[in-house]
């Protein structure tokens, strides 16, 4: 494999053409698609257009003449065929973080005499965060019981109430079995929220065929909403009926403009919202999610494997020298659209590469990750990519980078 055999690889590729969907810059490797999307051509246009013309020329008519009034649901129902859900199954609305909390009270409240609620030790901090503060609110009855990686089926039992995990660990890229750890849950009747944040937009996602009941996920990661775009939250079908919300704002009522005294949950999907919709937000997510159009998302993941498989190739071969050690699952079936290394010096080989216009991202304590974005990632872009790595390490770069003060983003 040399560089010539990366650009026909994308020349050959289908979804080759994707790429001209976004605005990247010139002369940068962007390789943390997984942490924030790229900003997709229509983006400017359509917020400027709700700016100038929904909001300054039409004003509060816009509620519906432009939609607004209905876009949590128009975004929900547009990314719903990218996680193998149904019409009138998600809503997008609020953060990750408030989303969780949202289902895990509610799901928690009626636990029905079990104590436990189960995640696993090392999952993404605000997942935990917010389990744990649910766990306090409701009581000595409650308890939060962490797993150890790679435990979690096992930790699952006959007292457990709850159970919140994510699909696609954000440190290696490990992916889970959502199908067989959605199965062993019914079995002991335990529901689980899925956490999509890092799978959504990249690998594939079966929640209908898996009988998944409830996730979350957010937008600003491979859907390219945007930074602090807002989440999306899951309710399946069948379970929509008996879920019962705790958090109860207006847009979540049955009849919000009746401004009734008493709170009546909506019969759908819409009791998941609370309060009014971020239009400009919104409306950056809609364009992120129509980069997908015409897109078959198994496509989009085996391109994502090939790309990944490429990289981790191309490493054993130039980079295992430098000490960078794989922290991510060789077998592709169980790997995230994402690729990893272990290093003692992770965080200045990341700031020495960002220096040199190659984006990856560090996450503490000794984690090299690098995003697989294959809606607009090229194969040539893997061969730079390990290019400018093995320079910056052959050349002794990323030791002017090592230092014991870290920015405030990492």
């Amino acid at each position: 494999m040399n560089r010539i055999d990366c650009e026909l690889l994308d020349v050959e590729c289908r979804l080759a053409g994707c790429r001209e969907r976004f605005s990247l810059p010139e002369g940068v490797l962007y390789f943390d698609g997984n942490s924030l999307g790229a900003l997709p051509r229509t983006t400017a246009a359509s917020i400027g257009a709700a700016v100038g013309d929904e909001w300054g020329k039409g004003l509060i008519r816009s509620w519906l003449d432009a939609g607004w009034f209905h876009l949590s649901r128009r975004a929900g129902d547009a990314i719903a065929p990218l996680i193998g859900a149904s019409e009138g199954e998600v809503a997008v609305a609020d953060s990750t973080s408030v989303n969780i909390f949202k289902l895990a009270a509610s799901l928690l409240r009626r636990r029905g005499g079990r104590r436990k609620a189960v995640a696993e030790r090392g999952d993404f901090p605000t997942d935990v965060y917010i389990l744990q503060g649910v766990v306090d609110l409701l009581g000595a009855d409650c308890e939060l019981a962490l797993a150890e990686p790679g435990g979690i089926a096992e930790a699952i039992d006959g007292d457990t109430a709850l159970v919140l995990a994510s699909h696609v660990d954000y440190r290696t890229g490990a992916l889970r079995d959502m199908e067989r750890l959605t199965a062993r849950c019914r079995a002991l009747g335990a529901p689980i929220v899925w956490d999509l944040c890092h799978s959504a937009g990249a690998v594939p996602v079966e929640l209908n065929r898996c009988k998944v009941d409830y996730a979350v996920g957010c937008t600003y990661k491979f859907l390219n909403g945007g930074p602090g775009a807002p989440a999306f939250v899951y309710v399946s079908g069948d379970a929509i009926g008996s879920f019962e919300p705790v958090v109860t704002g207006w847009f979540g009522h049955a009849d919000q403009f009746r401004f009734e005294d008493r709170y009546r949950a909506a019969d759908s999907i819409n009791k998941l919202l609370a309060g009014s919709p971020p239009v400009l937000s919104l409306r950056a997510v809609l364009d992120g999610v129509a980069c997908f159009d015409g897109v078959d998302m198994e496509e989009l993941a085996a391109k994502s494997r090939r790309l990944s498989g490429l990289f981790i190739e191309l490493a054993d071969e130039r980079l295992a020298r430098h000490g960078l050690e794989l922290a991510s699952p060789r077998d592709p079936a169980g790997r995230g659209s994402q690729v990893s290394f272990r290093h003692p010096d992770a965080y200045a080989i990341a700031r020495a590469l960002i220096a040199g216009g190659l984006i990856p991202d560090f996450r503490d304590p000794d984690i090299l990750r690098f995003g697989i974005t294959p809606l607009y990632m090229r194969y040539v872009d893997v061969w730079d990519a390990v290019d400018a790595i093995d320079a910056a390490m052959s050349g002794g770069a990323w030791l002017d980078f090592r230092t014991d003060a870290r920015e405030a983003v990492t």
